[in-house]
C-alpha cells in the first residue's frame, strides 16, 4: 500500500490543468498529422490525375498534329494537280491551237464576200456578218 500512497502523491503534485493540456497536445499533433497525411494523399492524387491529363493531351495533339501534316501533303498534291490542269486549260484554249483544229480537223474557212449568204432580202451583202447580224438584231 505504500506504493500506492507514493503514486497517489506523485500526482498530485502534478496540476490537472497540465495534464490535460499534454493530453490535448498530444491529440491535436494526432490529429494534426492525420490531417496533414489527408491533406498530402489529396495532394498526391490531384498531382497523378494532372500528369495523366497532360499525356493525354500530348498524346492528342500528336495525333492531331499527324491527320494535319496528311491533310497539307494532300492539299499539296491536289493544287499541283489543279495547277496542271490549268496550264492544259490555257494551252487548249489559246487562239492559235482553236483555229489550227479548225482549220486542220474540221476544214473551217474565214468568211470571205464570195461565201457569204444573204439572211434578209433588200440588205447588202458586206464583209462583216457580225455587223449584218447585229444591226438586224437591234432592229
Amino acid at each position: 500500500m505504500t506504493t500506492t500512497a507514493s503514486t497517489t502523491t506523485q500526482l498530485d503534485r502534478i496540476p490537472v490543468a497540465e495534464t490535460v493540456e499534454r493530453l490535448n497536445a498530444r491529440s491535436n499533433f494526432h490529429t494534426m498529422s492525420r490531417r496533414a497525411t489527408r491533406d498530402v494523399a489529396r495532394l498526391l492524387v490531384v498531382m497523378i490525375t494532372a500528369v495523366f491529363v497532360l499525356v493525354g493531351m500530348s498524346a492528342y495533339a500528336a495525333s492531331l498534329q499527324h491527320a494535319n501534316n496528311v491533310l497539307i501533303k494532300e492539299n499539296e498534291y491536289l493544287q499541283a494537280e489543279i495547277d496542271s490542269l490549268n496550264s492544259q486549260i490555257v494551252e487548249e484554249t489559246k487562239v492559235t491551237r482553236v483555229e489550227n483544229l479548225a482549220t486542220k480537223e474540221y476544214g473551217m474557212v474565214y468568211p470571205t464576200k464570195d461565201n457569204c449568204i444573204v439572211i434578209a432580202e433588200g440588205t447588202e451583202t458586206g464583209d462583216n456578218l457580225a455587223a449584218f447580224i447585229r444591226s438586224e438584231a437591234y432592229n
